[in-house]
C-alpha cells in the first residue's frame, strides 16, 4: 500500500514526516512529491536530505529547477497583471484562458501521474497540503484514496475552512476547534499533529548536516532573531522595511547589547534584504545574515533549535515560523512579538486579491496560532 506525500518546503516536509513516523508501521511505502511549481536546486536539496531521518520509498521531483540567482522582485508587466485581471470586463477573458491553460496542464500532469504509479489501487492515502497545485489531479488519478491536508503555514486554517470533507492535521488543532465552535461551524475534522518530537527531529537535522556546524548558526551571544518576510506581492514601498526594523529596535531595551540574525525568507526579493542589511548598518547594530541560498531555504524552525538558549526575542511581521516557534520552543525567557495590525498601513497598493487573503489571515493569528506571541503594532 501507497501512501504519497505533497511537499513544497522543508517545514512542511518535516510535519509530514512527524505524522509518517507514527503511523507507518511498515505497512506503507511512503512517497514524497515535489510539487510542480519551479523550486531552486537548494531548496530541493533539502528535501531530498530528509531521507536520511526518514525511509522515503522514493522521492519524486515534479518541479523545473531555478537559478541558485533568482530573484522574486515583482515586475511591472506582473504587477499590472495582478491588477488589470480583476478589473469587471478584463477577468471573464482571463478567467476563461487561464481555465484552458490549467486543463492542458493538469492533462500533462495526470499523464505524468498515471506512468509513475501504474496500480492506482495501491495509492491509499494522499497526504496534501491545502493549496498544493497537484492536489486535484492526485484526487482525479486515486479517487479512492483518502485525504488528508496538512498546514505548513497559518493561511491554511483560512484556506481549510473552503474545502470539502477532510482531515486537517495542524499544530495548533485545540485553539482551532474552539474557533470553529464558537463561529458555529463544524470542527471534527480537526486533528492534532503531534509536534512533541519536533526539537528531537530538528537536532537530527542539523547533525546531519555540515552547514549547521559553521558559524554564524552557533553562537554563545545574546541573539535577536528576525524573520525576514515575502512581501513584495502586496508592493510594499520601500520604506517599509526600515520603519518595520525600527519598530522591532524599539522594543528592546538595551538593544545595543544583542546580535541580530536575520533569516532570509526563501522568496524574498535581493533588494528588500539588501534595504535591511543597510538599515541594521546605520543603526550600529551587529548583524548576521544567512545570505546563502540554503540558509534561506532552510527550515527557521529546525534552525532555531541551535539558538534557543541564547535568543531573547523573535520578531516577525506575520510570519508563521514565528508562531510555530513559539510553539514548539515556548520558555518564559523570550518575547515573541508580530505586527500584523503595522503591515496594515502599507499594503494600500496591493492587489485586490492579496487585500483580501490578507484580511482573511486576522481571525487565524488572534484566535488561533498567536497563544504564545504578542502584537506590538
Amino acid at each position: 500500500m501507497t501512501r504519497i506525500f505533497v511537499s513544497t518546503s522543508h517545514i512542511c516536509t518535516l510535519y509530514m514526516i512527524l505524522y509518517a513516523q507514527q503511523t507507518n508501521k511498515g505497512a506503507y511505502r511512503d512517497v514524497l512529491l515535489l510539487d510542480t511549481p519551479p523550486k531552486k536546486a537548494s531548496l530541493k536539496k533539502l528535501l531530498f536530505d530528509t531521507k536520511k531521518i526518514y525511509a522515503w520509498h522514493d522521492i519524486i521531483d515534479l518541479s523545473p529547477t531555478l537559478p541558485e540567482e533568482t530573484d522574486f522582485e515583482v515586475s511591472t508587466r506582473k504587477a499590472l497583471t495582478r491588477k488589470w485581471k480583476n478589473v469587471f470586463f478584463i477577468r471573464p477573458f482571463y478567467q476563461f484562458l487561464l481555465k484552458k491553460y490549467v486543463q492542458k496542464e493538469d492533462k500533462k500532469i495526470q499523464q505524468k501521474l498515471q506512468k509513475i504509479f501504474i496500480e492506482p489501487a495501491s495509492v491509499v492515502e494522499l497526504n496534501l497540503l491545502t493549496q498544493t497545485v497537484i492536489n486535484a489531479n492526485l484526487m482525479q488519478v486515486f479517487p479512492k484514496a483518502q485525504v488528508h491536508y496538512f498546514e505548513h503555514g497559518m493561511g491554511d486554517y483560512f484556506f481549510i475552512q473552503q474545502l470539502p470533507a477532510k482531515k486537517f492535521y495542524c499544530v495548533f488543532a485545540q485553539r482551532f476547534r474552539e474557533h470553529l465552535q464558537n463561529t458555529g461551524q463544524a470542527f471534527d475534522y480537526v486533528y492534532t499533529l503531534d509536534t512533541h518530537s519536533f526539537p528531537a527531529l530538528a537536532k537530527q537535522i542539523v547533525e546531519n548536516d555540515t552547514l549547521t556546524a559553521t558559524p554564524p548558526f552557533l553562537s554563545d551571544e545574546k541573539l535577536v532573531l528576525i524573520l525576514m518576510e515575502s512581501v513584495q506581492m502586496y508592493q510594499v514601498p520601500d520604506v517599509f522595511y526600515t520603519d518595520y526594523i525600527d519598530l522591532c529596535v524599539s522594543k528592546i531595551a538595551q538593544p545595543k547589547e544583542y546580535t541580530y540574525i536575520l533569516k532570509p525568507h526563501p522568496f524574498q526579493t535581493k533588494q528588500s534584504l539588501e534595504i535591511s542589511k543597510k538599515h541594521f548598518q546605520q543603526l550600529g547594530l551587529k548583524t548576521t545574515v544567512l545570505e546563502s541560498t540554503k540558509s534561506a531555504s532552510y527550515s527557521a524552525e529546525v534552525l532555531y533549535s541551535l539558538w534557543q538558549e541564547q535568543t531573547y526575542y523573535v520578531f516577525s511581521v506575520f510570519s508563521s515560523a514565528l508562531y510555530y516557534i513559539s510553539k514548539l520552543y515556548y520558555n518564559d525567557r523570550t518575547q515573541f512579538c508580530y505586527a500584523y495590525r503595522f503591515f496594515k498601513q502599507y499594503i494600500d497598493k496591493a492587489p485586490e486579491q492579496y487585500v483580501r487573503f490578507f484580511k482573511g489571515l486576522e481571525d487565524p493569528i488572534k484566535k488561533v496560532v498567536s497563544e504564545n506571541a504578542t502584537d506590538i503594532s
